[in-house]
């Protein structure tokens, strides 16, 4: 990884941006055929998925790139991951205006999809589409048509372009219905949750590429701000289960739970009141936020903060609080604390376990003091379990 690599951000590839930026010359330079010569060049970076729909590749960050969708399904995914669980079907029955925050909106398909899911209700649609990548959203007048809504998601898109200069002709030829309110905002997240004003949403659509690719939209003070912009009975619902995600909306002061599963891959749901979230997390993977480093989650405390500098302030807190102030998270092992030995069958997977317990000072992996700490209310939520398990820790390994 070079230094550009470290600082800058994950978008599609570099030949596809080169592609779109040549498009917006040749338009500007009076070539009102230029989309349709680029057509087939930049159609050859989309990738179509199970369900017919479309994804696009990142460029790379590290030695590996990443789609932006589920190839089991690119528009199958927003509807289960996102639009079905967010309960705005429901709000619509006795709201005359639902609001959506869509974060990294990418080629559009949670909002297509949440069109298509509202289209029956009597109500106001308004979503802000906010994307890092000017070349992303531009790619999406090209992604093939799979409904009508999501040429209405074009049509907002290319206004977008056409009014700050990038685009120069109108090619979609469609009209967005008059209840749909679609704003478009090319810039970093960050950026715009610090100066979106007195906003209000009804639901976050949380779709960035992996937390491991870009920490900078999954942190502790992200989610910090944007609980400020969410209605009492919103929620932020992200496809990732990913442990220092759900560490982060805990330390944001939200409530969390499981989202849906697509193709055995499930989500997160958060949600500044406990009772809006149906599945609470496992007590094994609650174990394992609360009690081991892997749990430590991503910090940007000025919400300004590089891809670099985020990844290396969470791996020292991680190798100065491993084996000290948290459980190792090597071999799993936070999901076997509690339990009895000599039912784990794979002998060496045992040793280590054990070997890693009697490290910090514990007989084994259902040392009565263990037993003890793991000893919570089971009534809880899950967030105040993860909280009472920390603590408990803590208390312990003072003590110990």
């Amino acid at each position: 990884m070079n230094s550009e690599d470290e600082s800058s951000r994950l978008e599609i590839s570099d030949v596809n941006k080169q592609l779109i930026q040549e498009v917006f010359k040749l338009e500007a330079d009076g070539h009102k055929d230029a989309r349709e010569l680029f057509k087939e060049e930049i159609l050859g970076f989309l990738i179509q998925t199970d369900d017919g729909s479309y994804t696009l590749s990142s460029g790379k960050r590290g030695e590996e790139s990443e789609t932006l969708h589920s190839t089991f399904g690119a528009r199958t995914e927003a509807f289960q991951k996102f639009v079905i669980p967010s309960k705005l079907f429901e709000k619509a029955q006795n709201n005359d205006v639902i609001k959506v925050l869509d974060i990294c909106s990418g080629i559009g398909y949670n909002v297509s999809a949440l069109l298509d899911y509202l289209k029956d209700c009597d109500v106001q649609i308004e979503v802000d589409m906010v994307e890092s990548s000017l070349e992303t959203i531009a790619t999406t007048l090209f992604v093939p048509d799979i409904c009508e809504s999501h040429i209405y998601v074009k049509k907002a898109i290319e206004s977008y372009l056409i009014e700050n200069g990038y685009l120069h002709y109108n090619k979609v030829l469609s009209s967005i219905p008059s209840n749909v309110t679609i704003n478009i905002h090319v810039c970093d997240a960050r950026d715009f949750i610090k100066n979106c004003g007195n906003k209000e949403y009804d639901a976050v659509f949380l779709d960035p590429f992996s937390p491991a690719k870009c920490p900078e939209l999954y942190t502790v003070d992200f989610f910090t701000h944007i609980r400020e912009f969410l209605t009492p009975t919103a929620l932020i619902l992200t496809y990732t289960a990913s442990s220092p995600v759900r560490s982060a909306f805990v330390e944001a002061n939200l409530y969390l739970g499981e989202g849906p599963k697509f193709h055995r891959s499930g989500g997160t749901i958060a949600s500044r009141l406990p009772d809006l979230i149906d599945t609470p997390l496992s007590f094994s993977d609650i174990k394992v936020i609360a009690l081991s480093d892997v749990g430590i989650p991503y910090i940007d405390p000025n919400l300004n903060d590089n891809y670099q500098t985020i990844i290396e302030r969470r791996q020292n807190q991680r190798k100065t609080s491993r084996g000290v102030s948290t459980f190792p998270s090597s071999n799993k092992l936070p999901r076997y604390l509690g339990l009895n030995p000599n039912d784990i069958e794979d002998i060496s997977l045992r040793n280590k376990l054990e070997g890693y317990v009697r490290d910090m000072g514990f007989v084994g992996l259902n040392d009565e003091r263990i037993m003890d700490m793991l000893n919570i209310n089971p009534d809880l939520t899950s967030r105040d379990k993860i909280i009472n398990l920390k603590e408990n820790l803590h208390k312990l390994l003072n003590d110990n």
